[in-house]
């Protein structure tokens, strides 16, 4: 018993010693680790002072290269100005507030580049790829002005050699177009709003994909339609490559809306909602001049829209596009002034018409691509439509067309809790208001309406049909 005893103690006594030495082989090899990662805290900490000063010494360079040529480049110091700017300083770029820094830093040396007393294309590109660099850099994707000074200042870069870079020279004008809207423009709405259209092919393909039609300003009835093409009116080439970066890239599509966007009051900053633009006006869909000018003398329809706030689009440099709402303001002055002036702001550029088409209401959608080309574009727009009204004039066999095509469509809302609604979209057809004369009025007539009315009369005719048989018993 006491020999087993010792054996077993023996065992265990190996088995400790065996424990001993695993505990120190783990602790040994945990040591190491320890050590190598405080090895390598220090080589992060390092790095971290290092790149700190890296970024601190970039930020003081860069600040004054900006105070030192501000305002002061010329042909003179043209050449100085470039060979000052260092390279180096870009791979600051990532942090937002020296990147800033160094966009300003860019402009400066943008506008070397223009001042060079012979400038070749060798210098012009680089100063493409630079601006190119930071224009895709997330970090800055919204310093917006710096952009819009870049661009502009490379297309007049791109302009000094000479046409054979048209196609360079419109690109950078579209990208300093692009920012500018975005600049100006970045709420986004879920408006209502209504369109009068001809029953024609185009209309019918548009409402198969549910898509919304946009062209060129140029091609509007009225001449002075966007006072920006007014003002680019003139025999200055540069104005000219500006005029067609513009029909190439803006589209516009007209609705009417009888209310304003929201708006912030400039005094109290409260959000104003629902406010009338005419007092007492007429619902859209009874404007009979619109009937009657844009939507082929009542053989037409007007469509109701419900657009959601996702509809509208702002920065986003991967495709360069930005698309968004805003109310026509109306004027009596002579809008031909503009080919007059150096500069227009935003709002009356795109959005100023004359005083005579205030009774449409204009609400306008204004589309801008970097990559667009002259004439019609098509955008998706799905599930927006709310309802269809038929002319007073409007063919059977269109009716027919029109409410096959729409049948299985779906006009979806989504409330500010993100919650979806799906609703049918209602048909209505104008009649005479022989109540009110000059005026027209809008009768349901959605399959449901009529199924319901339908089965009113059938069952009004059963009533009837029922009290002459209880008489006949009499």
């Amino acid at each position: 018993m006491a020999n087993l005893f010792r054996k077993e103690g023996l065992q265990c006594n190996e088995k400790g010693v065996r424990h001993v030495i695993d505990v120190s082989i783990l602790f040994y090899e945990s040591s190491i680790i320890l050590l190598y990662k405080l090895i390598s805290l220090q080589k992060i900490k390092y790095l971290i002072i290092m790149e700190n000063t890296v970024l601190e010494r970039n930020y003081n360079e860069i600040i004054s290269y900006i105070e030192k040529y501000k305002n002061n480049v010329s042909q003179t110091n043209a050449k100085e100005v470039i060979d000052s700017f260092k390279e180096e300083w870009v791979n600051s770029i990532d942090d937002m507030f020296i990147g800033e820094k160094y966009g300003e830093a860019l402009i400066v040396y943008s506008a070397g580049v223009f001042e060079l007393e012979t400038l070749s294309t060798v210098e012009v590109e680089l100063l493409s790829e630079k601006i190119k660099f930071f224009d895709e850099n997330e970090s800055i994707k919204y310093k917006l002005g710096i952009k819009t000074t870049l661009f502009i200042n490379l297309a007049q870069c791109w302009y000094r050699l000479g046409d054979k870079y048209k196609k360079n020279i419109i690109d950078s004008i579209k990208k300093y177009i692009y920012y500018s809207i975005c600049i100006s423009y970045n709420t986004s709405y879920s408006p209502s709003a209504y369109k009068f259209r001809t029953c024609n092919k185009y209309l019918y393909q548009s409402l198969i994909n549910e898509s919304i039609g946009l062209t060129s300003p140029g091609y509007f009835n009225d001449p002075f339609d966007s006072p920006i093409l007014e003002l680019l009116n003139n025999d200055e080439d540069f104005s000219q490559y500006i005029r067609q970066a513009y029909n190439e890239g803006l589209k516009v599509s007209c609705f009417s809306s009888n209310i304003k966007l929201p708006r912030e009051e400039t005094h109290t900053h409260q959000v104003i909602n629902n406010e009338e633009k005419l007092k007492g006006a007429l619902p859209e869909y009874l404007n009979e001049l619109m009937w009657a000018h844009y939507a082929d003398s009542h053989k037409g329809v007007c469509i109701k829209y419900h657009f959601p706030n996702s509809f509208t689009k702002f920065v986003d440099n991967s495709d360069g596009v930005t698309c968004f709402f805003n109310d026509v303001t109306y004027s009596d002055s002579d809008i031909s002034q503009y080919s007059n002036k150096d500069s227009i702001n935003m709002k009356d550029a795109f959005f100023l018409k004359g005083k005579q088409w205030e009774y449409e209401n204009e609400l306008r959608l204004l589309y801008f691509d970097v990559n667009g080309r002259e004439g019609y574009k098509v955008i998706k727009a799905e599930n927006c439509i709310e309802a269809v009204y038929f002319g007073l004039r409007c063919s059977e066999e269109d009716k027919t067309t029109i409410m096959n095509i729409l049948k299985d469509k779906k006009l979806i809302t989504i409330d500010l809790r993100k919650k979806q609604t799906e609703s049918p979209i209602k048909f209505y057809q104008m009649e005479v208001d022989k109540e009110h004369f000059g005026q027209v009025k809008a009768i349901d007539i959605s399959p449901k309406t009529i199924c319901s009315k339908k089965n009113e009369i059938m069952l009004q005719a059963a009533e009837a049909n029922k009290d002459y048989k209880e008489t006949y018993v009499h």
